[in-house]
C-alpha cells in the first residue's frame, strides 16, 4: 500500500482574558494578610546612629550593672542587655552594649576582643548600624525583688502569677471588698450575655453581708482577744528562751557551794610563829601518849609464793641494752616547813659573830 499523510493537527487558539480582568486579579489580597496589614504599624522615623558591641564569654557575677560601669571608660553607655534564661533567669554568658557614637564602639569592640578577663577569654565584635536588624535590647524579663529582699529576673508570666497570688493572699477589708464587686460585675455582664437563652445567675449571687454595729464590736472583741493570746504567747516564749540562756548557780558550781573549799585553810603569815609552838606542844604530848600505850604484836609474815616461769624469763630492768643513768634519789623530808624555819631560827641565834680583828685579817 502506498503510504498515507496524517493530517496536521489545528492549532487552538487561546481565548485571551480581558486585561480589566488580569487587573482585579492582581489587586486580590487574602483575608489573613488584610488583617496583619491593617494591624502593622506605620514605621517610626529612624533616630541617630548607634554603635552596638556584642560580648561572649562573660565570667560569672559579670551582671548588668557590671557591664555598664566597666564600659564607662570607653565612652558614654545608653543601653546594657544581658541575655537571661527565661525560666531561670540566670545568665546566658553574652550581652549587647550600645554606645552613642559607632565610633567608640568599634574601639571598645577591637581592645575587648581576646580579652582575658577572670580566667575566661572575652570575645566582643562590632554591629554596624547596617546590620543592626533586630531589636538587641527588646526583652521580657522582670526585675523582681524575692522574699530576703535580693533583685531576681523572671518573666512577665511569672511575674503576673506572683502579683496575683499576692493580691489574693490579702485579706484586708477593702482588698475584699474590691475582689468581690469584680467577681459580681463579671457574673452580671455574663447573665447579659446569656440573656437570650433564658438563663438567669441571679439565684446563684450570694451578696456580701453589710456590716452593721454589733457586728463590728463583735469583730472588735475578737481582734482584742487574739492580740491578748499573742502577747501571752510571746510572752512565755521569751520566759522560755531567758530561762535557757542564763544558767543557774548551783548548775555552774556544781556541789561546791555546801562544801568547804581549800581556800577556807588558808592562814595569815603574821600568825605562823604562834600556831607552830602550839603545834610543838601538840606533837610532844602525842608522842608522851604513844610511848604509855602497849605495843601491839606484829602480824607473821606472808610467804611468798614461788616465781613463776614468765617472771623467770622477764629481763631485769638495767641488764641489757643502753643502760642509762639512775637519777639521784630525792631524800623527802619528813619535817614539815615549820619546823625546818624553827631550825633555822634556832641556828641564827645561836651563832656567835666573829671578832673585828680576825674578820679583818680574813679579809686581808
Amino acid at each position: 500500500m502506498a503510504p498515507v499523510k496524517k493530517p496536521k493537527a489545528q492549532k487552538i487558539e487561546k481565548q485571551s482574558t480581558p486585561k480589566k480582568s488580569v487587573e482585579k486579579a492582581k489587586n486580590v489580597v487574602s483575608g489573613q494578610l488584610k488583617k496583619k496589614v491593617a494591624k502593622a504599624k506605620p514605621q517610626k522615623p529612624k533616630g541617630p546612629e548607634r554603635g552596638v558591641v556584642i560580648v561572649k564569654h562573660l565570667p560569672h557575677g559579670f551582671f548588668e550593672q557590671q557591664l555598664r560601669q566597666y564600659f564607662r571608660q570607653f565612652g558614654r553607655v545608653l543601653r546594657v542587655r544581658l541575655a537571661r534564661s527565661l525560666r531561670t533567669g540566670n545568665s546566658k554568658g553574652y550581652a549587647f552594649v550600645e554606645f552613642e557614637y559607632p565610633e567608640v564602639a568599634k574601639v571598645a569592640a577591637d581592645t575587648m576582643d581576646n580579652y582575658l578577663m577572670f580566667q575566661k577569654v572575652v570575645k566582643a565584635s562590632y554591629i554596624p548600624p547596617e546590620k543592626q536588624a533586630f531589636n538587641y535590647f527588646k526583652t521580657s524579663l522582670k526585675k523582681v525583688k524575692n522574699k530576703a529582699g535580693k533583685e531576681i529576673y523572671v518573666s512577665e508570666l511569672t511575674k503576673a502569677t506572683q502579683r496575683s497570688v499576692k493580691q489574693q493572699n490579702n485579706w484586708d477589708e477593702t482588698a475584699c471588698q474590691k475582689r468581690t464587686v469584680a467577681n459580681i460585675n463579671k457574673i452580671k455582664k455574663l447573665q447579659e450575655k446569656y440573656k437570650d437563652l433564658g438563663i438567669d445567675f441571679s439565684s446563684l449571687l450570694v451578696e456580701p453581708v453589710k456590716k452593721t454595729e454589733k457586728s463590728t464590736e463583735a469583730v472588735a472583741s475578737e481582734a482584742s482577744t487574739s492580740q491578748a493570746a499573742a502577747a501571752a504567747k510571746t510572752a512565755g516564749k521569751k520566759q522560755k528562751q531567758a530561762a535557757k540562756k542564763e544558767p543557774k548557780l548551783e548548775d555552774l558550781l556544781g556541789s561546791t557551794i555546801n562544801e568547804d573549799s581549800d581556800d577556807e585553810d588558808y592562814v595569815d603569815a603574821s600568825d605562823d610563829e604562834s600556831e607552830l609552838e602550839l603545834d610543838e606542844q601538840e606533837e610532844e604530848e602525842a608522842s608522851d601518849d604513844s610511848d604509855e600505850e602497849e605495843e601491839l604484836p606484829t602480824p607473821p609474815p606472808k610467804k611468798k609464793n614461788k616465781a613463776s616461769l614468765t617472771d623467770k624469763l622477764k629481763r631485769k630492768p638495767g641488764t641489757g641494752g643502753v643502760q642509762k643513768k639512775k637519777p639521784a634519789p630525792v631524800v623527802k623530808s619528813t619535817k614539815n616547813a615549820a619546823t625546818q624555819k624553827l631550825q633555822l631560827a634556832a641556828a641564827k641565834s645561836l651563832a656567835k659573830p666573829l671578832p673585828k680583828g680576825k674578820a679583818k685579817k680574813s679579809k686581808k
